[in-house]
């Protein structure tokens, strides 16, 4: 394809992999059905407990699940049921584990959950355990905390600053108890809220039920499931309080049902690491439905007063995660940000409908692992810091011989490593050597061939990665022009960062890096502009060039660049520091990417010695063929005249820079007009140059 393209055909681009791909990652998790999220931090670390759907024509509700993370975006799944009704000693009947909230106190783990009680109704049952993923175990020997009674359920819990912890549940009524320290008992009576008949200004903000407590500064806030199920499901509302027992105050409403809503709702908030976090469920998880839903977040941002904003349910979930993560520390298998060619098993309900079960995730002797993975099966793990380089993979499997693929940026990106996989009775850790496997980037693990499982995997490096050097082993010299396409050599994300790690242009290097030639010259011989450009940019790529500043001195910027975008731009950086802004507004055509013009970048004082020059691409589809440094104290210590010949007479001619600033004027006797220039001196750059009294005109480069 020639790179010489028009704006519409650059646009349909779009279509074909010249950007990046959505993230789509709510749900959160696709390993199980994860509805009724009860996120909770422990210190570094967020776990959101939920409650395991089966589908079926009803809640077909076995046990509790929980995942964990430390940087929202990277979930592991921590296995199996860690508590279900068979947990408490026959008091619950099966299939009827509802919404549940977990605690932390005096080093122990508190889990309060919903059940449906063999003496009838719904009660709260509470566990412990000594570590945030179990295993819990009865905490009041076969007793129900509270009930059985048909309204009470999903408990939230809240320790207050007092140290008073307090138990909230209920449906159609709030109900709210005060704990004792042990936390297994009530200490006083039970009280109950009205919001039955709803309390925001038009009356309409009627509480459901899925209450949340939260604190922030020394306001309560209760959210819930408002509105009913009816007219196309549950919205969420909040109140707030000064204090825990009330008076509650109509806050607002925080969402409403969007594409993918299930007819329920039930959420949960909590405020880490600086940011704040919005936590509900959905039925958009593959074979999802309103008995087969699935925990989904949202970021948040508090309103000044204190306020919950207006919160849309969106596909993304959390676009920036909290930290990278460290692929040198062991990870396990089931830590990832999604999953794709999951299988679900839809046994027939007898009572109507099918079940819905996902069963790659399994639980052996406390160790947690991957199966069942067929042929189509991927995960996802996202913003993973391979540093300076990783030269090795290990991967611990079992079972039949198989194969997986690692790809860098998507399911079928840049391949890092094909590891054919062993046959294996017992767990090995097998080793695979990495392909060109550094920076910061989400890494897919690819099922090609199924029939093993997979547990865990780290990578190795002999700090061997290929040293960043300057192209040719000459650093380019400041004053001078620097050739966009002679970047540093050092491989992806140390001396460049290609979105899409192949090579589109095919030319001149042969690494993932972009770069495209262009012949603009024309017929006469007066614009001869052959060469060689970065093209086929993306947001977020960079390249790095060793540079040899000469001398302190402040340096003009100028560039050579090609886009028929408005929005194209680019930013430079000196050793990791900014030298100019974020540059736009570099459009030099109405189609065409051949049409290269020398822009004004900005001015920077240098310090002699070496440096690393940073080009960073701000805005998509900008071609760069050079980028020069002048010191206009000194303008004719560069230059490489690029020749338009002259006709043999004297003319004089005003020069105008590439903006149209009138810069002098100068006699030509003969010599080509990059020389004239030059020798006039005028610094390397794009000039136009007006013959007095004749209808001509030049635009010439002096190199």
């Amino acid at each position: 394809m020639s790179f010489a393209k028009s704006v519409k055909m650059g646009a349909a681009l779009l279509g074909f992999g010249l950007c990046t791909t959505a993230m789509a990652e709510n749900p959160i998790i696709q390993t199980y059905y994860s509805p009724d999220p009860a996120p909770v931090v422990f210190g570094d670390t967020v776990c959101v407990y939920t409650g395991n759907d089966e589908g079926g024509h009803f809640f077909t509700m076995h046990g509790w699940r929980v995942s964990c993370t430390t940087d929202m975006v990277n979930w592991t799944d921590k296995g199996e049921l860690i508590l279900s009704n068979e947990s408490f000693g026959g008091n619950a009947k099966k299939n009827g584990d509802w919404a549940a909230q977990v605690v932390r106190r005096n080093g122990k783990y508190y889990y309060y959950v919903t059940v449906e009680s063999t003496r009838g109704g719904r009660a709260i049952n509470v566990a412990v355990a000594d570590k945030p993923e179990g295993p819990f175990k009865d905490a009041r020997n076969g007793q129900h905390l509270a009930g059985p009674d048909w309204a009470y359920i999903d408990p939230t819990v809240w320790i207050d600053d007092d140290g008073q912890a307090w138990l909230y549940w209920g449906n159609p009524r709030l109900y709210y108890a005060k704990l004792k320290e042990n936390m297994i008992e009530f200490d006083g009576k039970i009280n109950t809220t009205d919001m039955s008949r709803g309390f925001s200004p038009n009356g309409e903000s009627v509480y459901t039920e899925g209450p949340w407590i939260h604190k922030r500064g020394k306001k309560y806030y209760m959210l819930y499931a408002s509105h009913g199920t009816g007219n196309g499901g549950e919205r969420i509302s909040y109140s707030t309080s000064d204090s825990p027992t009330g008076p509650w105050t109509w806050g607002g409403l925080i969402m409403e049902p969007g594409q993918g809503a299930a007819f329920t709702n039930h959420c949960g908030i909590i405020d880490f690491k600086g940011r704040s976090f919005f936590f509900y469920h959905n039925q958009k998880n593959v074979s999802g439905g309103g008995y087969s839903r699935s925990t989904a977040i949202e970021e948040f941002t508090w309103g000044s007063d204190g306020t919950i904003p207006k919160i849309n349910p969106t596909n993304n979930g959390v676009v920036k995660p909290v930290k990278n993560l460290d692929p040198f520390d062991r990870v396990e298998a089931e830590t990832k940000s999604w999953v794709g060619g999951i299988s679900v098993s839809k046994p027939r309900d007898p009572e109507g409908g099918n079940y819905t079960i996902i069963e790659h995730v399994k639980v052996e002797n406390g160790a947690v692992y991957l199966t069942n993975m067929g042929n189509s099966f991927y995960t996802k793990v996202r913003s993973v810091d391979m540093d300076d380089g990783a030269d090795r993979i290990i991967i611990c499997t079992r079972g039949k011989a198989g194969k997986i693929e690692l790809h860098a940026g998507s399911e079928t990106g840049a391949l890092l490593a094909s590891m054919d996989v062993p046959a294996s009775t017992v767990w090995q850790e097998n080793t695979y050597d990495l392909s060109d496997a550094a920076g910061v980037d989400d890494l897919f693990f690819v099922v090609k061939q199924g029939g093993f499982d997979f547990d865990y995997w780290y990578m190795e490096s002999e700090k061997t990665a290929v040293p960043q050097t300057p192209y040719k082993e000459v650093a380019a010299t400041i004053p001078g022009k620097i050739e966009a396409e002679n970047y540093d050599v050092g491989g992806h994300n140390k001396a460049f960062y290609d979105m899409d790690r192949e090579n589109q242009g095919k030319v001149y290097r042969e690494d993932e890096v972009d770069v495209v030639g262009f012949d603009c010259s024309d017929e006469d011989n007066t614009k001869d502009c052959k060469g060689y450009a970065i093209g086929y940019t993306q947001e977020d790529e960079w390249l790095e060039y060793t540079i040899n500043v000469a001398a302190d001195a402040t340096y003009d910027i100028t560039a050579n660049v090609a886009t028929p975008f408005e929005t194209a731009g680019l930013q430079l950086f000196i050793d990791g520091e900014p030298i100019t802004d974020a540059i736009d507004n570099l459009k030099t055509d109405e189609e065409k990417f051949d049409v290269y013009k020398e822009m004004e970048i900005g001015s920077v004082n240098l310090k002699k010695g070496e440096h690393v020059l940073k080009l960073l691409i701000t805005g998509q589809y900008l071609n760069v063929d050079w980028i020069q440094f002048v010191d206009p104290k000194n303008p004719t210590s560069i230059g490489v005249a690029r020749n338009v010949q002259l006709a043999s007479q004297n003319i004089s001619y005003n020069v105008f820079g590439a903006t149209g600033k009138f810069l002098g004027r100068v006699d030509a006797t003969g010599a080509n007009l990059s020389a004239t220039l030059k020798n006039a001196g005028f610094a390397s750059g794009m000039y136009i140059m007006r013959a007095i009294g004749l209808n001509k005109t030049h635009r010439v480069q002096v190199r």
